[in-house]
């Protein structure tokens, strides 16, 4: 993955900064795509994700002079607008859903092939990571239907949790390159990201157990 903090993008961010269209054009095409995947696992839906990057980029027309090459990369600066304008969206919408409690037991659950495991980068798969030859038809039902309770899930995390768990375990990015865009210490993104596997794997295991249940019922047989 290209540096954050590519030299590219901060000779756009200047010219951008002076009046000049196919710099921003330039950046445009270089961001529009990781942003909008980014808002869409942080709304939920396209329509609203699409109108997002527009007011973020829209935004980045207005305020591109405020931009400070000593305080981080473009990419940064602009992820950074995204998530003021998804938090505005949030806060106009109220669709937040209560977390799960904590249980106050001070136990982290491994984040394990229920909901993902690392692949050696500090990333993460989002879903049941065993694949293989030897999947059973329950262990591929259940991915199936994990990975979409799962995205409903992220949605109901607040920003602070689902904004590492969008960038590190869906959007495949590191420990320090979340860390970057997100303006936070690497610490910060790990422990986030625990406590986030943690709940989410606290909303799973119900579905993971009905599905188990409903398999035995059937004996077997799809």
């Amino acid at each position: 993955m290209a540096d954050l903090a590519e030299p590219r993008d901060i000779e756009l961010m200047r010219r951008l900064s002076a009046g000049d269209e196919d710099a921003f054009l330039e950046f445009y095409r270089r961001h529009q795509g990781g942003l909008f995947r980014y808002a869409v696992h942080m709304v939920g839906r396209p329509e609203a994700a699409a109108d997002v990057v527009q007011e973020t980029f829209l935004t980045l027309i207005r305020h591109a002079a405020k931009y400070d090459e000593e305080k981080g990369a473009p990419a940064s600066f602009i992820y950074g607008i995204a998530r003021n304008h998804i938090r505005k969206l949030h806060d106009k919408e109220g669709r937040y859903v209560p977390l799960v409690e904590e249980a106050g037991s001070g136990h982290t659950p491994e984040w394990s092939s229920e909901a993902g495991r690392p692949n050696g980068n500090g990333n993460h798969a989002a879903v049941n990571g065993r694949g293989g030859n030897g999947d059973t038809a329950l262990d591929g039902l259940e991915r199936a239907e994990i990975a979409e309770l799962l995205r409903q899930a992220v949605l109901t995390l607040p920003d602070h949790y689902r904004e590492p768990v969008t960038l590190c375990d869906l959007e495949g990015k590191s420990y320090s390159e979340a860390a970057t865009l997100l303006d936070c210490p690497v610490g910060t993104v790990r422990s986030r990201l625990n406590r986030a596997r943690s709940i989410l794997l606290e909303k799973l295991r119900p579905a993971r157990m009905e599905a188990k249940a409903a398999w035995a019922r059937t004996g077997g047989k799809l």
